[in-house]
């Protein structure tokens, strides 16, 4: 017997037969968005990579740094301590810490007399000076080959640029510095990640919106972003996307702004690690190029420092020894003569 079916009934019935024959490609293709991640997951858990970071933060300091709102944190201030460094050392350095009311490590306060021109240092532990004496820091080596200027070191164990821009805004500005050095160390960068934490800290974050600064709390966790996997996955796209560059970028415009409103003069210095790596080399010629574009003096410290191999490091540890710091304060001495950031 012949079909009855007309022409659009037997098209209805071959769409049909088309789309219940795809749907095994179908479930393959859902089973397989979901199997991916959680064997993903699974493997990294086994493999102990990439676990996110605690929430909230552990400070790593405790009795010597404390939040502190308007940037981030700081020293307690007015503390008085020592400890011990490096800390897994089987026969670590005991260093004594000072700090002034204003949380940095300074034995002087920031607001007593000085008649003298002031040069602010912005940075992190390199500036701090982990594991070395105040006294061995090379901004006071460098105010002792330059007396006629007073050295103010801000410089605080983990900050990255933003909390180098932060703690200018709210503190530096205050003693109106007639030149400001910002010091990137090679793990500056990466600082201006959302989850990065400091020392330990629920800190305030950048973000760019419009081109703009804009501040935004810490990330809460998420179930999504405790996964390992999703770690994982934001490391590869922040190691592979511009958006680092950008807010490294976006700080250091900031940070010209201000010398343009405040009358300082500016100068950028990089700090190297114990080894010049690809990535170091990456983001210490980034720091040029950036310079150059805006006209701002720079330093870079790699040449000068890996001449001296370990001997410019504490042993088993990326920190810069009391050697270290003395080739570092010589050579800033000479850099900021030739660039004229001396004269008064």
């Amino acid at each position: 017997m012949m079909s009855t079916a007309g022409p659009n009934q037997a098209e209805a019935t071959t769409l049909g037969s088309r789309r219940f024959g795809r749907l095994p490609e179908f479930l393959l293709v859902c089973a397989t968005l979901v199997l991916v991640p959680i064997l993903g997951e699974v493997a990294l858990r086994l493999a102990g990579k990439d676990a996110p970071p605690p929430y909230p933060p552990k400070n790593l300091r405790p009795g010597v740094i404390e939040a502190y709102e308007p940037y981030g944190y700081r020293m307690i201030p007015s503390l008085r301590t020592t400890y011990p460094y490096p800390h897994n050392s089987p026969h670590p350095r005991t260093v004594s810490l000072a700090a002034n009311r204003d949380g940095f490590r300074d034995s002087r306060e920031l607001d007593e007399p000085d008649p003298r021109p002031r040069m602010l240092f912005l940075g992190d532990s390199f500036l701090f000076g982990d594991g070395v004496e105040e006294s061995e820091r090379f901004t006071n080596v460098l105010e002792k080959m330059e007396p006629s200027w007073r050295m103010d070191n801000f410089g605080i164990v983990g900050y990255g640029p933003d909390l180098m821009l932060r703690s200018l805004e709210v503190v530096g500005l205050k003693i109106r510095p007639s030149v400001v050095v910002f010091c990137m160390t090679t793990d500056s960068f990466r600082r201006v990640r959302p989850e990065f934490a400091g020392t330990g800290f629920t800190i305030p974050r950048y973000e760019l919106h419009d081109g703009h600064l804009v501040t935004v709390p810490y990330p809460a966790p998420t179930f999504w972003n405790q996964l390992r996997i999703s770690v994982a996955i934001n490391k590869i796209l922040w190691d592979r996307m511009s958006w680092q560059w950008d807010l490294d970028e976006a700080i250091l415009n900031r940070f010209e702004e201000l010398g343009d409103q405040h009358s300082f003069r500016k100068a950028l210095v990089f700090l190297p690690g114990t080894d010049d790596t690809p990535l170091d080399q990456k983001r210490r010629a980034w720091l040029k190029q950036y310079a150059g574009r805006h006209s701002t003096p720079y330093l870079d410290l790699s040449d000068p420092v890996h001449k001296m191999g370990q001997q410019a490091f504490i042993p088993d540890d990326p920190h810069l020894n009391e050697a270290g710091h003395i080739v570092v304060a010589r050579e800033l001495d000479r850099f900021l003569s030739a660039s004229g950031l001396l004269t008064k």
